[in-house]
């Protein structure tokens, strides 16, 4: 969330939006593949499980015996906080559970060559020719 924070205040909302997009759907994604699991700690380098984390005291709401049905404290803010920086199409590509790189890496290079095609004297070739 700290992150988030200081991107948007020196003006890297993308960035912002890609990082909270990516946390908000390996949260999501956890919650749905694992009967509504919202744990304490995740790994962010884990893409399957992302919540079987066994750090310091372990990972409290793993153990089905002891879930925290409510979620935990930070958790549940930073999700919310992450809806409030996506956009709209963003939130409703997060709700079908699409992966960032699915959708909006390839929107970004649609853009990118929308902009600067190939084939015309405007393109990329000239554009890097000179």
């Amino acid at each position: 969330m700290l992150a988030w924070t200081g991107l948007l205040r020196y003006n890297y909302q993308e960035d912002a939006e890609r990082l909270a997009y990516k946390w908000l759907f390996m949260i999501t994604t956890a919650f749905v593949d694992f009967n509504g699991v919202v744990v304490e700690k995740y790994d962010v380098t884990r893409v399957i499980d992302p919540h079987k984390v066994d750090a310091e005291y372990g990972n409290q709401g793993s153990d089905f015996k002891g879930v925290a049905k409510e979620g935990f404290g930070w958790v549940n803010a930073s999700y919310v906080y992450g809806l409030q920086i996506i956009n709209a199409h963003m939130r409703r590509t997060l709700g079908t559970l699409t992966p960032w790189e699915q959708t909006f890496d390839a929107s970004m290079t649609f853009a990118f060559f929308a902009l600067y095609p190939m084939n015309t004297s405007n393109g990329i070739q000239k554009m890097f020719s000179s």
